[in-house]
């Protein structure tokens, strides 16, 4: 009641808030302007040293230790799996600056799969890759924008999930799926986040030539709606 003008970020907000009286307008997003890569591709990979002609999987586990910690071990062990079907397969992890990096070498060392540690560089990351595994969450938007196929990867401690689920009345947990308003990057959520499932849902995704191109289209068209 005390709101002349709201001015939003997401078309789907503008929509919700007219239904109720507000005067809402949708003004585009940010992160259109924020998610640039600094270097070209052929540069990160160079700097990040990668084979050039090797397929690159790009690891975005979080921002949060708890995060990492539930999510990480689960792609991880996807990755392991896509190795043994791709044997040039590259792996490399976006890590956060405020995290500790034993919380990652603790994990990798762990699941008996190589993967390299970038830091501070998503965007660069995201660049060099040719599919990601991201955590739900703002990075869902920032792969989209950066025009790359991927899969949505959550899990949480248990309880926090029995308490949450019931309140959740979207069909989708990626934001890029919430704004396309229809499933663009598979979503494998709690019990549905195991690796097998996920590097099936890869493998059949990067073997099909049609299903990439239709991909490219839905983010292309996703990143306009932004």
């Amino acid at each position: 009641k005390f709101i002349d003008k709201m001015l939003v970020i997401f078309k789907f907000e503008q929509d919700f808030y007219k239904k109720f009286g507000i005067d809402a307008e949708f003004i585009g997003h940010p992160l259109l302007d924020v998610v640039k890569p600094t270097l070209e591709k052929e540069k990160a990979l160079r700097e990040f040293g990668l084979k050039q002609k090797a397929p690159v999987f790009a690891l975005l586990p979080g921002s949060r230790v708890s995060e990492i910690k539930s999510i990480l071990p689960v792609m991880l062990g996807a990755a392991k799996l896509i190795k043994e079907k791709i044997l040039a397969a590259q792996f490399i992890i976006s890590k956060v600056h405020s995290i500790d990096n034993n919380v990652y070498t603790g994990i990798i060392n762990q699941a008996g799969v190589e993967a390299k540690i970038i830091e501070g560089k998503q965007y660069d990351c995201l660049n060099a890759a040719d599919f990601v595994l991201v955590a739900s969450g703002t990075a869902t938007l920032e792969t989209a924008i950066m025009q790359k196929p991927n899969v949505v990867i959550y899990k949480m401690g248990l309880l926090n999930y029995l308490l949450y689920r019931p309140l959740v009345r979207v069909p989708f947990i990626g934001m890029e799926n919430i704004v396309a308003g229809r499933l663009v990057a598979e979503e494998f959520i709690q019990f549905n986040a195991r690796p097998k499932l996920i590097a099936d849902k890869i493998l059949e995704i990067l073997h099909d030539k049609n299903r990439l191109l239709q991909i490219q289209n839905d983010l292309l068209e996703l990143k306009e709606k932004l």
